[in-house]
Order: C-alpha cells, then structure tokens, then sequence
C-alpha cells in the first residue's frame, strides 16, 4: 500500500511538472479565446478526453513499440531522462510567451480547437508521452502499478479539466509574474527528476549500487 502511494506521488509529480497546468492554461485560453464561456468548458473537456486516450494507448502500446523497433527500455529510459531535462531547461531559462502563437486551423469550433491544438500537441506532447511509457514499462507485470499508472493519469487529467475550466479567475490570481515563477519551479524539479531517470538507467545497465 505505501509503495503504491509513493509511485502515485512520484507519478502525480513527474506528471505535474511535464504538463505544467499554469503554462498550458495560457495556452488554452490563447487558442480557445474566440468562444464563449460554456463552449471553452466544452472544448477543455473533448480536449482532456482526447489526450487522456492517446496516453493511455501510448502507455499500453508503448513497450511493444519499443520491442518491434529494437530499442531497450534502457536506451528509451536514458533518451527520455535527456529530453525532458533539455525541456526543462527551457522552462527555467525561457518565458511562456517565447514558445509563440499555437497555430489552429480554419476550423475554430470548439470541438475542432479541441482535438488540435489542445489535445495535440498542447496536452499529448512529447513529454507527457515519454512520461507514460516510462511509467508503463517500469510497472510491467504489476497490474496493480498499473492501476496506479492509470490512476495518476486520470488524476492529472481531472487537474487540467478544473484549471481550464477555472482559467479567468486563475489568471486574476496569480497574475503574469506568478505565472512565469511557477513555470521556473516545476522546471527545476522536472530537471532533477530527468537526472534521475538517467542516473537510474545508468545504475541498472552497470550494474552499480542503488542511488
């Protein structure tokens, strides 16, 4: 039981950090700015449904991929620490407003908004897939793991549904300079969390005593 709640934690954290709530909300009222209260509401919840479901398959998939490809879980565990520690960096070094504009297309219904750019490749990104075949792989053979994979998934998703739907009075808060703060935070913890991912590869290839 304990174990379980501290793969929960450290899952919840990695997840956090990855999809950055506070930095995606700017996001989704950026893209999601042309409709109404209700039909942003209705936009946030497709879009959340839709990422949560490509993650899900990811996480499910995601371990044979690898095998049909040839790659080892270490090799993936090591790329993956280091792609997320360079992204890391640019949430430490980088203002929000430096990733640009997300382009949307013809369309801006909020059922079409919601699929792209929100689900992908706002919330379904590179990170947040990474994180979840990780978590997969690593769980292997413990179908209670993955129950906990899954759980902090759904968790996750809940966090971002709330957040979007509670974006104006968010922004009022925290304001622009708490924003770009809290980006900076979960930067520095999402780096020491890549840096372990790798260091932990590295201790399981050679063989080296637990860190």
């Amino acid at each position: 039981m304990i174990e379980d709640l501290n793969l929960f934690a450290t899952q919840i954290i990695t997840l956090w950090v990855v999809l950055e709530p506070v930095s995606h909300l700017s996001m989704f009222l950026g893209v999601t700015g042309h409709l109404d209260k209700a039909e942003r509401r209705k936009a946030a919840a497709i879009g959340l449904a839709f990422a949560g479901l490509i993650l899900v398959v990811f996480a499910v998939i995601g371990r044979m991929l690898l095998e049909a490809m040839g790659i080892s879980i270490i090799a993936f565990q090591i790329a993956g620490g280091l792609i997320l520690l360079f992204f890391s960096f640019s949430m430490i070094f980088s203002d929000a407003s430096s990733h640009g504009p997300v382009e949307v297309s013809e369309d801006r219904s909020a059922a079409s908004v919601a699929v792209y750019p929100l689900a992908i490749p706002v919330v379904a990104g590179p990170g947040a897939i990474l994180s979840v075949v990780l978590f997969a792989d690593n769980n292997r053979g413990s179908l209670e793991a993955q129950m906990v994979t899954l759980a902090a998934l759904v968790t996750m998703m809940l966090v971002l549904l709330i957040v979007f739907w509670l974006g104006d009075y968010i922004v009022r808060l925290i304001g622009k300079s708490g924003a770009n703060l809290l980006r900076r935070v979960m930067g520095i913890l999402l780096a020491a969390l890549s840096v372990n991912l790798v260091l932990n590869a590295l201790q399981i290839w050679l063989g080296l005593p637990p860190i």
